[in-house]
Formats: C-alpha cells, sequence, structure tokens
C-alpha cells in the first residue's frame, strides 16, 4: 500500500503538480540557429535596432546550466519569430516549485535587436580637421567668473531642496536658480559623482514641489520629462516631452538607470522625469548616439537611486500621489517645481572643461 501511494504521489508530481515549470525540451529551427547572443555594449556599438522584450522560462530535472540552455534556445526562436538578429540577456531569475521543491526553473528576460545592415543608414563622415580652439568673447583674464553653462533641476521639499545632476554643478563656482523671475544664489549640500546627482538649497520656502515614486519605472510606462533644453537659447519657457520606458537598465547594463525614447537634449540634465499622478519616477541623466546618427537613446536615473542617495543625506520626499493629475494640473506642478539652473565659473575652468573629452556640460555657445 505505501509503495502504491508513493507511486501515485510521484507521478502527481511529474505531471499536474508542477505545473509552474516548463519541462518540455524546446528545438531550435533553422533560422534561430543563426541567431546570437551579444552584449548590451556591441548593439549600441553596431547601432542595432530594438525590437521587442521577451522572457523565457525552463525547469529541468538537471541542473542550472541546463536550464539556462534551454531557456536560451528558446529565447532564438522568439527572435527568429520576430524578425530579431541578436538578443541580450537584462534579466536572470531563479524559481522554485511550489509543489516539488527539488526541481526549479530559471527565467531570463532578453530584449530582442535587429542588427541588419539596412536598419541604419549611417554616412560616414571625414574627421574635421580641428583648428586650434581660440574661445570666442572669453575675457582675457581668466581668473574672472562668468556663466558658463545651464541645466535643470527641480523642488522636492518646502525648505527650498533641490535635485539635479552632480556634472550640472561639478567645478561651479557659484550656481543661480530662477525662482519666481528672480535669481537665486543656490548653496550644494551633496553630491554623488557615480550617480550624477546633487542636491542643491536656497534660501526660500517652497509651496510647490515634487513627490518620488517609491517604485521603480516598468517598461512601456509612460513619462514625461520637463526642463530647459539648450538652455534659453530656444526660450527661456519650461519644455516638455513625451515617452516611454524603452529599457530597464542604462548604458552598458547600468540597472540605476534606465532608457526612454522621450526627448532630451544639452539642458535636460538634472530635470525631472514624472508620471501621469506629478512623481517623479527619474532624473534626466544622458543622451547616446545622436552625434552617430543614431536617436532615442536617452537615458535617466531611477527614483530608487535617488531615494537612496536622498536618505543617506537625510533628505525626506513627500509620500507620492495615489491618482492620476489633469493636464492643467500636472503644467501648473512642471511650471512652479522645476527650475533653470546656471552655472557660473571661472574662464580658466570653461577653457580646461572644454578640452576634456569627457565633458558633459551644456556650455553656452559662446565657449564652444
Amino acid at each position: 500500500m505505501k509503495k502504491l501511494l508513493g507511486i501515485i504521489v510521484l507521478g502527481l508530481l511529474l505531471s499536474g503538480c508542477a505545473e509552474d515549470l516548463v519541462i518540455e525540451r524546446p528545438r531550435l529551427s533553422i533560422d534561430s540557429n543563426k541567431i546570437k547572443e551579444s552584449t548590451q555594449q556591441v548593439l549600441l556599438d553596431r547601432k542595432c535596432k530594438f525590437v521587442y522584450q521577451t522572457v523565457a522560462k525552463h525547469g529541468d530535472k538537471e541542473d542550472e546550466y541546463v536550464d539556462v540552455k534551454y531557456a536560451k534556445m528558446k529565447i532564438q526562436n522568439h527572435v527568429a519569430i520576430k524578425g530579431g538578429t541578436n538578443f541580450v540577456i537584462v534579466n536572470k531569475r531563479k524559481i522554485k516549485s511550489n509543489t516539488a521543491w527539488y526541481i526549479s526553473s530559471i527565467e531570463l528576460t532578453a530584449d530582442i535587436y535587429d542588427c541588419t545592415k539596412d536598419n541604419f543608414v549611417v554616412k560616414k563622415e571625414k574627421p574635421k580637421k580641428k583648428k586650434p580652439s581660440q574661445p570666442k568673447k572669453i575675457e582675457p583674464n581668466d581668473n574672472k567668473i562668468v556663466a558658463a553653462a545651464s541645466g535643470s533641476g527641480f523642488f522636492v521639499s518646502y525648505d527650498g531642496h533641490i535635485i539635479t545632476n552632480h556634472h550640472v554643478i561639478d567645478s561651479c563656482e557659484i550656481v543661480k536658480v530662477n525662482f519666481k523671475g528672480a535669481i537665486v544664489e543656490a548653496k550644494v549640500l551633496s553630491s554623488d559623482k557615480k550617480n550624477d546627482l546633487a542636491i542643491l538649497k536656497i534660501n526660500k520656502k517652497i509651496s510647490e514641489f515634487y513627490s518620488v515614486a517609491k517604485e521603480d519605472v516598468a517598461l512601456l510606462q509612460d513619462i514625461i520629462i520637463a526642463g530647459y533644453p539648450l538652455g534659453k537659447k530656444v526660450s527661456a519657457a519650461i519644455k516638455t516631452s513625451k515617452g516611454s520606458v524603452t529599457a530597464l537598465a542604462g548604458y552598458g547594463d547600468n540597472y540605476s538607470e534606465f532608457q526612454t525614447d522621450a526627448a532630451l537634449n544639452q539642458g535636460n540634465s538634472g530635470g525631472p522625469m514624472i508620471d501621469k499622478k506629478g512623481n517623479v519616477v527619474g532624473v534626466a541623466v544622458a543622451n547616446y548616439g545622436k552625434k552617430a546618427g543614431v536617436e532615442s537613446f536617452n537615458f535617466g536615473i531611477k527614483s530608487s537611486t535617488l531615494t537612496v542617495f536622498a536618505k543617506s543625506n537625510n533628505l525626506k520626499f513627500k509620500s507620492p500621489n495615489e491618482k492620476d493629475l489633469s493636464n492643467k494640473d500636472l503644467g501648473n506642478l512642471i511650471t512652479n517645481a522645476t527650475v533653470y539652473l546656471e552655472c557660473h565659473m571661472t574662464v580658466a575652468k570653461i577653457k580646461r572643461m572644454i578640452a576634456e573629452a569627457e565633458n558633459r556640460k551644456a556650455f553656452f555657445s559662446e565657449y564652444n
């Protein structure tokens, strides 16, 4: 009787009870054999087109290596069906069976790309010979402090705390904030060079400021970017752009950032990226590939990274909004809680930073 009961239990485990696992081993189609696994860096360098994100799961009786192998084969089949050529694994998760503890599965999330040459037509330009840099309209006195570059920021407290990027305020002798038609000097309280974040403060009480989302963005989530792209060269009015989240990792698989197709230009740096509720879900940080002829590679710093940075500096955010705001209310919030920042530095520093290859500041045109 015990043997019979054991056989019945084992049969249940191996058939219907392990329904959350995928035990059947896949086979590659002829087209799937051509699909290659790549790295994010290689795909960016080759200017491949993002097609689709897929998830594959496999559970076997052997080991994790086998699960990963067959999960990747399923992804290869997905890529072939979607007309892609390459894929990159962006997340790996081990799942235990609820019914058979000794059986587990591996779930892989992958981004599918199309790397065929027809997707992009990039004109190869001959490198222009650089003329000796002679900054225009710069006073001969290199120690003179002048307005050099601009950026964006946003209020997060009643006491006047402002969030922006580290590179916006880097090397500034003075940081000035445009606040209700007046120019106010801001104090830099803290900055994080690695995550490109900074906390400023002005000596004013703020009636309207942003809340910060407690959860990070989801793939395909709609977002709004606010700020002052290109400084005041286009106009002094605040500008917005809309888009969605296109990847949950930034450049070089940086998981403290996410990628979006919303427009982002120099001067947007440090501005808020918000959801329909008016909660900050990210901080605008950088764009990639515009000079190489590729659009929509724009990035934001995740709200979780911002929250950790703020907590380490004893800065608390107000609770996030639970309901969607009307367009009018969103517009008022963006107008009143987003600010234009101006970096003032010596002429000597301007010359040195412009000469640096990795410089990310939005310098005014007279210095470029």
